[in-house]
């Protein structure tokens, strides 16, 4: 039996000693608004001192994740695509394979938390991945996509991503926000 990600969950440690949780899964439910609203706010009483993120798979087993972005469940829910900031916050590894920098910031991770592969931005050198697209389809099936950008520039490109190959595919779309 092939293992596949159930949920994502991130556990917060706050100064006070406080532990916030939360979920979402590959059916797009989460964690309920009033708790989230809940935990934002105790933020400005207490500062956030650690946060760890899981991967949970059907078996229930799960994985410490420490890519320093907000995975994103694949369709196929082999494993999660996680897009990387400029930056990674204090909270985050700064070091591959857990965090890459522009133009190549995006990767692909298996449900046992290994990297599958780095995404390889085709626009190369003054570009970036600008973020996760999930209403896409391709041959009538559910795709997930990312904005593809030159640094200062718009509109974002609409690439899909294979989850069996690093190289992004040219939907030549436009996306204006």
């Amino acid at each position: 039996m092939v293992n596949l990600i159930e949920r994502v969950r991130k556990v917060i440690v706050h100064a006070d000693g406080k532990i916030s949780e939360s979920f979402y899964d590959w059916q797009g439910r989460g964690t309920d608004f009033e708790v989230r609203k809940a935990q934002v706010q105790h933020v400005s009483v207490s500062k956030v001192v650690e946060i760890r993120t899981y991967l949970v798979s059907d078996s229930d087993s799960e994985v410490l994740f420490r890519a320093a972005g907000v995975p994103c469940i694949l369709p196929d829910r082999t494993g999660v695509l996680v897009v990387f900031n400029d930056e990674p916050s204090k909270f985050d590894c700064p070091d591959a394979p857990w965090f890459f920098g522009f133009p190549h910031n995006a990767a692909i991770y298996n449900v046992d938390g290994s990297l599958r592969y780095q995404l390889e931005n085709p626009h190369g050198e003054g570009s970036y991945i600008g973020a996760v697209h999930q209403d896409v389809t391709q041959d009538a099936q559910p795709a997930l996509g990312v904005l593809v950008n030159e640094i200062g520039k718009n509109p974002e490109f609409l690439c899909l991503v294979d989850p069996e190959s690093s190289k992004l595919i040219s939907t030549w779309k436009w996306i204006r926000y």
